[in-house]
């Protein structure tokens, strides 16, 4: 190594006959100031190269190489003073990296900190001359500066490409098991982050993107104490879960449903109190996809139009044999006509052509049970009863064909509706068969007997449901964090999407 007054001799020479009575640290800065007005148009041009022979497979360098690319301004390294906000930059990057499990070589750190180093001392050789190490370090300090502030903002994954090219339909198509609409980079996003590098605070906008959730901390605290390589890992992935946000608002009352597939639990939360039951949800082949809505009513003694996956592989098997059909209580409409038609009289292929719909007629023994919850969403899959309920004492309920059957559906009716005045519940009793509670109820059942007094009730504040999939996870009851088994094996993809980043 060789200091950069045997390197630039004629530039130092200048310098010290010309301002004897200068400081060594006003000479200093003096001489840094035309180094970098020396090397400044070589260093450009040495960074194209970088941002052109470097790929962007991580999403995040993407925004980097395009903001080069469109001729940004320099961020870090043009003249000795930009160094100043590197350096903190840096600092930022050095205390908060290693509290998200990632390494320090994911976010170039030591590059960073060895070419601030020569840059702030003018130490340079034959491999690190001026032009390189300007560059570099401009290349490299954008790359871990947008990485960290897009990864804490917005998630170092998509969970789209995770969950969404996992399962394929038999035409060879993926099936969509995610539909959460999550916070993405914007314009405003892209605008700002370059903005504040450029003439802000820059290590206080990587403050400001980290993420403002409770369950985060929870999980990088006890990340952060484990040093079992598995078991740190399932931590991480479901640390990265949480850095996904969510667009959905939040309910004004604080109200909010989660199912939490791995667990097969479902918690009902309010401002003061939180409820939870068992679930069953998706079997393997047939997932419960990942959503968020919100229940927009209360259906009761639902009728079940079948799916037509389960028309073409499942029932349309029976076709012709009407006695199927009918323990079943199923009933089969064609679609041109509206009619009700013989099982007798339709084929498989027929059934499997989409001419005809099948349904099973409402009440007691309907697979969707008493009570349905509908919300908007593109799956056509929702919270119900059951008339299987024995399936909720089974450690593995992943059984059904989507949808997801709830432990205590009448409890549930009394959450997303608080405002019910006792005798509105007492007719969505009697509508479903169930004791009544108050004296009005008592006596209305005693004079005229059980009858369906009510098909439907709508939702005043649309309670916000998420289907959600963690395998770690503070319990909303006790605060405590419980891990369950990746029942659909989305941990293995998920530590795959991490791994650029450990």
């Amino acid at each position: 190594m060789i200091t950069l007054a045997a390197t630039w001799l004629v530039t130092s020479a200048f310098a010290l006959t010309s301002c004897v009575q200068k400081t060594p640290e006003e000479l200093h800065e003096e001489e840094a100031e035309k180094i970098f007005a020396l090397n400044v148009m070589d260093a450009h041009g040495r960074l194209e190269y970088f941002v052109a022979e470097n790929s962007d497979s991580i999403e995040a360098d993407q925004l980097t190489h395009q903001y080069y690319r469109d001729y940004g301004d320099w961020l870090w390294a043009e003249t000795p003073k930009h160094l100043g906000k590197g350096h903190k930059v840096l600092d930022y990057l050095r205390q908060h990296v290693p509290q998200t499990g990632f390494s320090e070589d994911a976010f170039y750190l030591k590059l960073i900190a060895d070419d601030l180093q020569r840059l702030d001392s003018l130490w340079f050789d034959k491999v690190n001359t001026p032009r390189e190490v300007m560059a570099r370090l401009e290349y490299h300090l954008t790359k871990a500066y947008v990485r960290y502030a897009q990864g804490q903002r917005f998630g170092f994954t998509n969970p789209n490409k995770i969950y969404n090219r996992l399962d394929k339909n038999d035409g060879g198509t993926y099936k969509g098991l995610f539909d959460i609409k999550m916070e993405q980079p914007d314009s405003v996003f892209c605008h700002d982050i370059f903005e504040q590098a450029l003439d802000g605070t820059p290590a206080q906008f990587l403050q400001a993107c980290e993420p403002q959730d409770t369950v985060y901390y929870r999980l990088q605290e006890a990340m952060l104490k484990d040093s079992v390589k598995a078991s740190r890992q399932r931590l991480l992935n479901n640390m990265e879960r949480r850095r996904w946000r969510d667009t959905q608002p939040s309910a004004t009352d604080g109200r909010f449903i989660m199912v939490n597939l791995p667990s097969q639990q479902l918690w009902a939360v309010s401002r003061d109190s939180v409820f939870s039951m068992r679930v069953c949800c998706g079997a393997f082949k047939t997932k419960t996809p990942t959503l968020s809505s919100g229940i927009s009513r209360v259906e009761l003694n639902p009728e079940w139009n079948i799916p037509m996956s389960i028309l073409r592989n499942e029932v349309s098997a029976h076709a012709g044999d009407s006695s199927y059909f009918t323990r079943r209580r199923y009933r089969i409409i064609d679609t041109r006509t509206g009619k009700t038609v013989s099982g007798n009289h339709v084929s498989a292929a027929g059934m499997r052509s989409g001419t005809y719909r099948v349904a099973q007629a409402s009440g007691a023994g309907n697979s969707l049970g008493r009570i349905i919850f509908r919300f908007p969403n593109k799956f056509s899959v929702y919270l119900h009863d059951t008339n299987n309920r024995s399936a909720f004492n089974n450690e593995k309920r992943t059984v059904s064909h989507g949808c997801v059957r709830v432990q205590r559906p009448f409890d549930l009716v009394k959450f997303v509706l608080p405002d019910a005045d006792e005798w509105t519940l007492d007719r969505m009793r009697i509508s479903i068969d169930m004791k009544p509670e108050s004296q009005r109820g008592k006596d209305f059942v005693k004079n005229s007997g059980n009858k369906r007094l009510i098909n439907s009730q709508s939702c005043s504040l649309h309670v916000p449901v998420y289907l959600h999939y963690y395998t770690a996870y503070p319990n909303p009851q006790t605060g405590i964090i419980e891990t369950w088994p990746d029942r659909y094996e989305y941990d293995p993809p998920m530590t795959k999407a991490l791994r650029a980043y450990q």
